[in-house]
């Protein structure tokens, strides 16, 4: 019996994908718990790689929820929101609102040298860490229960 080739992961960046990533698309809930194995999560600056559409690159030095034992970086999407319109404003208004896809993160050295302004999308690239996935979390939810006594 063969082995089954896998499906191959088309990856935008140049370096070796790192971390498990979950936008969190609730504001009222935080993930201070990791949602896979329940530890405590940490806080983590991460240099965030973000996609605008239909093409504009933006970095974001990110305070994110990390979990060490799961790998799993959560970004909180109602905060990028807020930073993104602050940012579409002032450099390009004609994309204020649109839809955006986080794809990565950059290492920091990389970040604070400047991809900020690169001359070409390959410059962005080159530097970028992809996730290796995407994930979507429910927070857990709950309710009053009257007691049956």
């Amino acid at each position: 019996m063969g082995k089954k080739q896998g499906k191959k992961t088309k990856y935008f960046g140049h370096q070796p994908p790192q971390y498990d990533f979950f936008l969190n698309p609730h504001s009222d809930a935080r993930f201070t718990r990791c949602p896979k194995c329940d530890s405590t999560t940490k806080l983590r600056k991460k240099p965030l790689m973000i996609l605008i559409k239909p093409a504009q690159p933006v970095s974001l030095n990110k305070t994110c929820r990390y979990c060490p034992n799961c790998d799993l970086l959560i970004a909180h999407k109602d905060e990028l929101d807020r930073l993104l319109k602050k940012i579409s404003l002032q450099y390009y208004p004609n994309l204020v609102g649109n839809e955006y896809l986080v794809v990565g993160t950059l290492d920091r050295k990389t970040w604070k040298e400047g991809v900020q302004n690169p001359e070409s999308l390959d410059d962005v690239l080159k530097p970028l860490h992809d996730f290796k996935r995407h994930l979507e979390f429910e927070p857990a939810r709950y309710v009053w229960v009257k007691d049956d006594d």
